[in-house]
């Protein structure tokens, strides 16, 4: 439910209706100590947090008023670029874990840093509560700062303040030359003019810069598992009742993690995993023993065919359309097209943008949109944006039904030929 009002009385009391809802279903007050994250799952306190969080946007947004609100966006690039330097000066690996304090004087030894750049640093951190001073010279973790030692959590923050926040700068130029639109080739991206290649950001990773596709990886796996639940085997139903032996194609799988979870809650469904080569060996090595007859890996360049077809297989493709522009998302979807049948089904899950634009828009929804636009010249979709590009691809698809999963802005849109 959106917040309306401007009234900053109005705001307080939602702030303290919506706050005392929440509170109600945490075991312990959120802190800004080091301290393991606490989800929240159930609905009515999902809905509190984000009333919560839009009503203190809201207060904020007019107490700074419009001139401070619009140049904070302006230098928010600031703080980008101060966590950027406190991930190459490794701060958070050298502030003890324990949240015991330490002297600047110490961590300059320990990072080989100047303690002028590093206080100059943790004064834009700290006012963002990443990191705490807790005396003169004197600084320790917060939950923040302790969360970019994390090896998932810190591959992402690293995928956002290295290629993306060096990429960003070139989106204007890469557009103004279109005429400001999208180009429809991902070698022509913000990113491949900002790293000065020819290749799409996959190609560039996979050949150019190995390092920079492990640390990738690792960031995708850490996303996957922060969300705490598979849209596959939590929102889509029908494979609940699958029949025994109902393939289903993991595109584009990695190493496995989905079908490996299916496999384990859905006995009857034989799982397939493509993906290229070097992916595809890793994943066989890591699969457990008791799911080697119902899971298998297979080499498969998604743009240039789909080898397995039959009667009510399922092509499932997760976060794997958001990443291309839409005359390759339809090259993709034709080769399934050409595997299918009319009891085949696609299965597309990936955030389903709302209709809704400002404040009470999902906010990592909006930022994803601009980052794919920013690495892929590509795009998050709504409902009716799925819906065309189906079409647009062949005709005869058709969505079926859309299945949104209840604790964020992702879903499985379902397809079939009609």
């Amino acid at each position: 439910m959106a917040t309306k009002t401007e009234d900053l009385t109005e705001l307080s009391n939602i702030i303290s209706t919506s706050l005392k809802s929440y509170l109600s279903y945490l075991p312990t007050p959120p802190t800004f100590r080091p301290a393991p994250p606490v989800p929240v799952t159930d609905e009515v306190a999902i809905e509190a947090r984000e009333q919560l969080l839009q009503a203190c946007r809201k207060m904020i947004s007019l107490v700074d008023g419009p001139i401070q609100t619009v140049l904070g966006v302006a230098a928010a690039f600031y703080e980008t670029t101060a966590l950027k330097l406190a991930y190459d000066m490794k701060l958070a690996h050298n502030v003890p874990l324990d949240g015991s304090p330490i002297s600047l004087a110490e961590l300059a030894m320990k990072t080989g840093a100047p303690e002028e750049t590093i206080l100059r640093v943790m004064r834009i951190l700290t006012f963002k509560h990443v990191f705490v001073q807790t005396a003169p010279g004197y600084f320790a973790h917060t939950g923040g700062s302790a969360a970019i030692g994390v090896p998932g959590i810190e591959a992402m923050m690293a995928h956002c303040i290295d290629e993306c926040f060096t990429s960003g700068p070139h989106l204007s130029n890469v557009l103004r030359e279109n005429n400001f639109a999208a180009p429809e080739d991902s070698r022509k991206s913000a990113f491949s003019r900002a790293f000065n290649t020819n290749k799409n950001f996959f190609e560039y990773i996979y050949t150019d810069d190995k390092p920079m596709g492990t640390r990738f990886g690792q960031a995708m796996t850490a996303v996957s598992n922060s969300r705490g639940h598979y849209n596959l085997v939590t929102v889509y139903e029908p494979l609940l009742s699958a029949l025994k032996g109902t393939t289903l194609v993991d595109i584009g799988g990695g190493i496995g993690h989905i079908a490996i979870a299916a496999a384990q809650k859905l006995p009857n469904l034989k799982c397939v995993v493509q993906d290229m080569g070097m992916v595809v060996g890793e994943g066989r090595d890591g699969l457990p023993e008791e799911l080697k007859d119902r899971v298998e890996f297979q080499e498969n360049d998604f743009f240039k065919g789909q080898p397995i077809g039959g009667p009510g297989a399922y092509y499932y493709l997760r976060h794997i359309l958001h990443d291309h522009p839409d005359p390759t998302c339809k090259e993709i979807l034709s080769h399934i097209v050409n595997a299918m049948d009319s009891s085949s089904r696609i299965l597309i899950d990936e955030c389903i943008l709302d209709e809704r634009v400002g404040p009470e828009a999902d906010r990592v929804s909006i930022m994803k949109d601009i980052h794919m636009l920013i690495m892929f010249n590509s795009k998050e979709r709504t409902e009716a944006q799925w819906a065309a590009l189906l079409k647009s691809a062949d005709k005869r698809l058709v969505v079926e039904k859309v299945w949104r999963a209840k604790k964020d802005n992702t879903g499985i849109i379902e397809a079939r030929l009609a």
